[in-house]
């Protein structure tokens, strides 16, 4: 009989193969120490392994040259080892505390899992995935004295890799050995990984409980990323049903991939605009020429995993590499959505750490309590712009007063680079993100005052629902159907209509194929998602009747019944 585990998909696909279960976690939870003469010989162990650990990274990197958002994500996760303060720490405690390297590495890093516990910032709190799995491989070649080797080998070919712990450098080395999935009892939807598995293309799910006790090797597996599952050795039907499914989906692939060649129109000939989000200005290379534009461009991790501030020019290099490839379509820069408690140099950092970053110091709220910041990011963004289509995204805005003060800080911004004698662009758009309900409220007052708005539907459900969506006790309540919700985001789509500015969804909800015939339904004409879900909703909106879903829709807003919502949902 077959065995089925849930856990969470991150990069779509169906895989079919036998396990290959590699446990990596090696950890030290127990003390250990040294003697006095030793401390010569402990320190040189560790600063050797961190040598070899950042060659070994080198020679998976080498392996997708031609890839370089993966180069910058490899680089990222590296930034950590390198880090002068971990360094100079780990020494202190086999210097000081006669502590072993080992133990010296282990302690440091319980020390900064016990400083990322008060963390309640999603994004945040999972970044310590990432330092977790380098120190796991810093120690791996610090115990055994050899080569990582664990997925470096032909052995995995054809294979479903089935590990606790997942790092970049592994998700390369599997895929360059033709590895076809992987799962992970641990990791996150965030995480470096997981990013690099989404750009790879390379089945991925993770947070899948148990899964390094259940399967073992040589378990036939199927795994459904999508579907969120995998089932341990299936019967003849299962795996016939599969194969089949598998089948029928690398034929929609190469389906969807003729259609996102072509515009958006659906069958009533309504013109939808599809735009990509992208993190990385690397990422433009998964640009689509066929996509509409950038709707959501996210700044941040340019001021990530450093110990300094990027300067205007450093911005202004990797904004121009959007605009030159993208010429004179709309490209959105959305200024930093950072708080006090977030990833940023520490002489930069304002106030306390926030007991509840979600209602704190973050978005515009951060970037007007940090005013040169603000201005150094916005004159990079209109230098970029001078010879594109430049929109910027105000992130977090809950007030006409927080607009008009933006709008003085761009002025005080162009005047500076008019004495400065810096070429910047004349024209441009400013949006704000629709992200929680005080905005939404007053979108009819403030769309009098910007070029257009995004509705940030991740955040926006969040605050309507008051629900921490990354609480385990409440996650079932987080509900994007929810008439509260879809109510609110009709009101935004109908007064930006009437106001005749642009409205678009950049959340989840807008790369989810079960909520596109609903946001079509409800009036909305610009879609913006992560460059790989373009292919099939752009397949969806070229298939669908809009006029056709009115009375469904409206059935769907009148609902409060979940069960119901969702096989209404289904029937779209």
């Amino acid at each position: 009989m077959s065995i089925i585990l849930t856990g969470d998909g991150v990069s779509r696909g169906i895989s079919i193969g036998n396990a290959v279960v590699v446990n990596k976690d090696n950890i030290d939870y127990a003390p250990s120490f040294i003697s006095k003469h030793e401390i010569k010989k402990e320190s040189k162990k560790f600063e050797n392994a961190l040598s070899r650990l950042k060659k070994e990274y080198q020679k998976s990197t080498d392996k997708i040259k031609n890839n370089k958002t993966i180069i910058k994500l490899m680089n990222m996760q590296l930034s950590f080892i390198e880090d002068n303060v971990f360094k100079k720490n780990v020494l202190n405690k086999i210097n000081n505390e006669l502590y072993t390297a080992s133990w010296s590495i282990s302690s440091e890093y319980l020390s900064i899992k016990k400083s990322f516990d008060d963390i309640e910032d999603k994004y945040i709190k999972e970044r310590l995935i990432d330092i977790k799995q380098m120190v796991m491989s810093l120690l791996e070649l610090l115990q055994t004295n050899e080569k990582m080797d664990n997925f470096n080998n032909k052995d995995i070919k054809g294979r479903i890799i089935v590990t606790d712990e997942i790092t970049p450098k592994d998700v390369i080395d599997i895929h360059h050995n033709k590895g076809l999935g992987i799962i992970s009892f641990h990791g996150s939807r965030s995480s470096h990984s997981s990013i690099l598995s989404k750009s790879l293309s390379l089945p991925m799910i993770v947070k899948v409980d148990s899964s390094i006790n259940i399967i073992k090797n040589n378990d036939r597996l199927i795994m459904d990323s999508e579907n969120q599952i995998i089932i341990i050795n299936p019967d003849n039907i299962e795996l016939k049903y599969y194969k089949k499914i598998q089948s029928a989906n690398n034929s929609m692939m190469r389906s969807y991939k003729i259609n996102s060649m072509k515009k958006a129109i659906t069958k009533d000939k309504i013109k939808i605009d599809v735009m990509s989000n992208l993190e990385l200005p690397e990422e433009v290379k998964l640009f689509n020429e066929n996509s509409d534009g950038i709707g959501l461009f996210r700044t941040e991790y340019l001021y990530m995993n450093r110990d300094d501030l990027p300067t205007e020019d450093e911005q202004v290099r990797a904004y121009k590499k959007i605009f030159n490839k993208l010429k004179n379509k709309p490209v959105t820069l959305r200024t930093l959505d950072l708080g006090s408690d977030k990833e940023v140099p520490e002489n930069i950092k304002v106030g306390q750490l926030a007991k509840n970053p979600a209602l704190g110091l973050r978005g515009i709220r951060y970037s007007l309590s940090e005013i040169n910041i603000f201005k150094i990011q916005i004159k990079a963004m209109l230098r970029a712009g001078q010879n594109g289509n430049l929109r910027i995204l105000i992130p977090m805005i809950t007030s006409l007063d927080e607009i008009t003060q933006v709008k003085n800080i761009i002025e005080v911004a162009k005047r500076e680079l008019k004495k400065e004698r810096k070429k910047y662009a004349k024209t441009y758009q400013i949006g704000i993100m629709i992200e929680v309900p005080a905005s939404a409220i007053q979108a009819s007052i403030l769309s009098q005052h910007v070029d257009f708005m995004s509705i940030g539907t991740n955040d926006l459900v969040q605050y309507i629902l008051a629900i921490d969506r990354i609480d385990d006790e409440v996650t079932s309540l987080y509900d994007p159907s929810n008439p509260a919700v879809l109510l609110l985001i009709k009101q935004v789509i109908d007064t930006c209509k009437k106001s005749k500015i642009e409205v678009a969804v950049c959340g989840e909800m807008a790369g989810e194929k079960m909520y596109t015939k609903l946001l079509l339904g409800i009036g909305l004409e610009c879609f913006s998602m992560h460059p790989q879900a373009i292919p099939e909703i752009k397949n969806i909106i070229l298939n669908t009747d809009v006029k056709s879903l009115k009375s469904k829709v409206t059935n769907i807003l009148n609902c409060n019944d979940y069960l119901t919502r969702c096989k209404l949902l289904e029937s779209l």
